[in-house]
């Protein structure tokens, strides 16, 4: 076992010596089971096929636990997260509920939201039912830091038949420290037959010092249900963020998310949708915006394990400075999903002679009747359309920001929420903003 390893081992035995008579209850078992696994496989390696293309030193550095602070937050440290959306809030600081900041007041009869360290102590609670049910500790090595170190996070419930039209809105806000540290937040919805309902997920930093965020989210989108999702990357320059997101979708769901990253020097995706009920539908869509030295990595899976399911991926960059982006996207198709109806799509715009991507969509099919397509484009701006554009008045730099705007409007036009929307529109422009380009 390396040094890293043993450092999250010790962590962990700390950790547990802390739970004062917990150690017995089921989730602890399973936070046990989690960290045997990572100890006997330990962080992936360059040889692993999901990981070969990333430099995984910043990943696997040392960061110390993260601990629940008492220091109140900075003031209007949540103002200019909130997005103007008019739903639920809950906050998480370092991976700790925040209640002074969260609004979870008002609840309409069949829907929940709760902190998982509430539910962790609770009797009868649904978290035993789903934790690692969805999301497996043997898929990814830091899906198992995450469940071994299980304390805090999101929990959300909607009942039988319950359709919420507000949204709920998760917030997942990290400190800076002395030294780097690393949160575990998880987050657990649970949306049953019939049900509807809208999530945000936002992940920020206060501060621009060095941290590790590993999120893990488990979603389950019953029978007929409807879920629409929403992940907004925000974090700090120089933060890391490690996220996996696994989805279990029922007959005839509809479940769609969309990821938006801007912030973090060094971000990871997992993204997996399991198509496990006919007729179930699936929309992953992300966009990525990237300079100086940023890196960000969109590893997704749409699995087809049913008939009759369509899926629909498509996933947008652009890139800028010295940054790098990884699109590693398969569609899986089983022997019994007949009728799949497929579509998976990446394209990026570098802005920078330096900048890189490396894209690999993949079609992984056993089924005969199917309709399934993907591709992958990498290029500049058309030099043809800024001319045309000149040649109407509009000025180079107008012109550049025009044509980058329209790139990145196919993913934030699908953005249901007007003010999460309108506020990530501008998010991003400010982003592309074009420096120094010749008039």
């Amino acid at each position: 076992m390396s040094d890293k390893q043993t450092t999250y081992v010790d962590d962990f035995q700390t950790f547990e010596s802390s739970l004062n008579g917990q150690a017995s209850t089921e989730i602890h078992q399973i936070r046990r089971r989690a960290i045997e696994h990572f100890e006997a496989n330990g962080f992936p390696t360059s040889k692993d096929e999901a990981w070969k293309s990333l430099n995984l030193s910043p990943l696997t550095g040392s960061f110390k636990p993260a601990e629940a602070s008492t220091t109140p937050l900075p003031s209007g440290a949540l103002d200019d997260l909130k997005f103007g959306i008019d739903g639920w809030t809950l906050v998480f600081v370092d991976g700790f509920f925040n209640e002074s900041n969260s609004s979870v007041s008002d609840l309409p009869e069949g829907l929940t939201i709760s902190s998982i360290a509430k539910e962790i102590v609770g009797e009868g609670s649904l978290l035993t039912q789903y934790v690692t049910k969805v999301t497996d500790i043997e898929e990814h090595p830091f899906a198992a830091l995450n469940t071994a170190f299980l304390k805090d996070g999101a929990f959300v419930h909607v009942a039988r038949g319950v359709v919420i039209e507000k949204p709920v809105h998760v917030i997942y806000l990290s400190t800076s420290a002395s030294d780097p540290t690393v949160s575990y937040p998880r987050s657990l919805f649970v949306a049953d037959e019939n049900s509807q309902v809208t999530l945000v997920e936002t992940f920020a930093g206060v501060d621009d010092e060095p941290y590790l965020s590993n999120h893990v989210a488990e979603i389950v989108v019953g029978d007929n249900a409807i879920v629409d999702h929403y992940k907004v990357g925000l974090e700090g320059q120089q933060a890391i963020h490690v996220a996996n997101q696994k989805v279990k979708q029922g007959r005839s769901s509809t479940f769609t998310s969309h990821s938006i990253s801007i912030g973090g020097q060094f971000v990871r995706n997992d993204v997996t949708s399991v198509l496990d009920g006919e007729a179930c539908e699936s929309t992953i869509n992300g966009l990525y915006i990237l300079n100086g030295t940023q890196h960000c990595d969109n590893y997704t899976l749409l699995e087809h394990r049913q008939p009759g399911c369509p899926s629909h991926e498509l996933y947008k960059g652009i890139l800028d400075g010295e940054s790098r982006a990884v699109f590693r996207g398969k569609i899986h198709v089983h022997q019994i999903a007949q009728n799949t109806d497929a579509y998976q799509q990446n394209k990026n715009v570098l802005l920078s002679d330096n900048a890189r991507v490396n894209t690999k969509p993949q079609l992984e099919i056993y089924a005969d009747e199917v309709k399934c397509s993907h591709g992958a484009t990498i290029g500049q701006l058309d030099d043809d359309a800024l001319f045309y554009l000149q040649t109407r008045g509009i000025s180079r730099n107008a012109a550049h920001r025009m044509l980058l705007e329209a790139f990145a409007n196919d993913v934030l036009s699908q953005i249901k929420i007007k003010g999460l929307r309108d506020t990530l529109t501008g998010l991003v422009l400010d982003k592309i903003a074009t420096k120094g380009q010749p008039e």
